[in-house]
């Protein structure tokens, strides 16, 4: 009796957090958004081979809302503060939108 409440324990929160996490994902996949870029930087910190880079962007979205949105380092460089971006479901990362001539 004592080795399934020792399980349920252990267990119990590892599940719930598994399940959070999944939930976590799936919601970031499915969000899409277009918007206005207003700020942008890097974070540094230690990894296993040296320091690691984060890249990030601040994006006011058209309905008003502030996303802060993690990039990998190429759009980083691509997007600069001012620029239009969008981002559907089919899209991993935002892209600018193509400006009129």
């Amino acid at each position: 009796m004592s080795y399934l409440v020792l399980l349920v324990l252990i267990a119990g929160p590892l599940a719930l957090a598994l399940v959070a996490f999944a939930h976590r994902r799936r919601r970031s996949f499915n969000d899409s958004y277009a918007g206005e870029i207003t700020d942008r930087w890097t974070t540094t910190g230690p990894a296993t081979t040296g320091t690691s880079h984060s890249f990030w962007l601040r994006i006011r979205t058209d309905d008003g809302n502030e996303l802060t949105v993690p990039v990998d380092g190429v759009s980083y460089r691509k997007l600069e503060v001012g620029d239009r971006v969008v981002r559907t479901p089919a899209t991993r990362r935002p892209v600018r939108l193509k400006r009129a001539p």
